[in-house]
């Protein structure tokens, strides 16, 4: 891996799993590594464990709730308050969330935490991410985006699950629009002359099991939830033990030759497990408009 001596990087959902796995390599790499979890108790675990793996490592427990914009915008106040520079923003807590549910703020839950928080919190560090670049920010999406929707994509009128409520449609459209994001972000940098690469990527899925290729995991996921699986759906579909599984963001968070704005599997451009709205210029721009809609309605604001 390349010597990160001198960077910075923030890892969400970095207390398990495969985002601990992360923020261990890149400590491993010699990169002074954020590490926000919705509770200190859950920062100080990963401190513990990941200093067992790198005594040497340079680690900031932080609190960071993606669930609640007022976290998040606490979060990105007290990250600018240690006036360190920012070169690489690995946006990687994700839930599955079997029930309908709500973050603090009134969104569904699974698009709030894996889209619309990751948003906010992209768009508060952004001048820190300009300040310091060269800088990457990797999304962690999903071939959800194209197994689990229809080709039609993303619906922006039940962004909210008004409409009713599908465990594997809600992952599907979150890390869809976190693709989008990516996308509509990386145009905008590089209108701006802001030297930022954006990319998204499906970073495999460890320890699942083997599925025929057809196979309709989407009704898998929805059988799952609706049968209160928890042990099954945990080990097929939420394991991020596997190392494996995160040399893959690894990989595109600190490579060279990596393309901006491109979609990642296995180390290179895949555009076979994209929805084809995935590079739909207009839906994405329409997308951060009622993104910022969303998070203005409770008050708060992108600036």
């Amino acid at each position: 891996m390349t010597n990160l001596k001198g960077k910075v990087a923030i890892v969400t959902g970095s207390w398990l799993g495969r985002g601990l796995e992360i923020a261990c390599a890149l400590s491993l790499a010699g990169a002074k590594v954020i590490i926000p979890s919705c509770t200190l108790e859950k920062s100080n675990f990963a401190l513990e464990y990941i200093t067992q793996q790198v005594p040497d490592a340079d680690l900031i427990p932080m609190q960071l709730d993606l669930s609640s914009l007022a976290s998040i915008q606490s979060f990105a106040y007290a990250f600018q308050s240690l006036h360190l520079p920012l070169h690489i923003l690995i946006n990687n807590a994700s839930v599955v969330s079997c029930f309908k549910s709500y973050t603090k703020d009134e969104f569904e839950a699974t698009f709030g935490i894996n889209y619309l928080g990751h948003f906010y919190l992209t768009l508060l560090l952004a001048d820190v991410l300009k300040k310091s670049a060269p800088a990457r920010i990797v999304m962690v999406s999903s071939s959800a985006n194209h197994l689990f929707l229809p080709s039609s994509g993303l619906d922006l009128c039940n962004l909210n699950a008004e409409k009713g409520y599908s465990p594997s449609i809600a992952y599907g459209q979150s890390k869809l629009a976190s693709i989008l994001f990516a996308k509509e972000l990386q145009r905008q940098f590089d209108n701006e002359g802001a030297d930022i690469t954006v990319i998204s990527l499906h970073p495999g899925m460890a320890n699942s099991i083997d599925m025929p290729q057809h196979f309709d995991i989407s009704r898998l996921l929805d059988s799952l939830c609706k049968h209160g699986s928890k042990d099954i759906l945990k080990e097929t579909l939420q394991s991020r033990r596997d190392r494996m599984d995160a040399s893959s963001v690894i990989y595109c968070a600190t490579s060279s030759g990596i393309i901006k704005g491109e979609f990642y599997c296995q180390n290179q451009v895949n555009a076979n497990l994209l929805n084809k709205q995935a590079n739909d210029q207009r839906m994405a721009r329409m997308l951060w408009e009622a993104s910022v809609k969303m998070i203005a309605s409770k008050m708060y604001s992108i600036q």
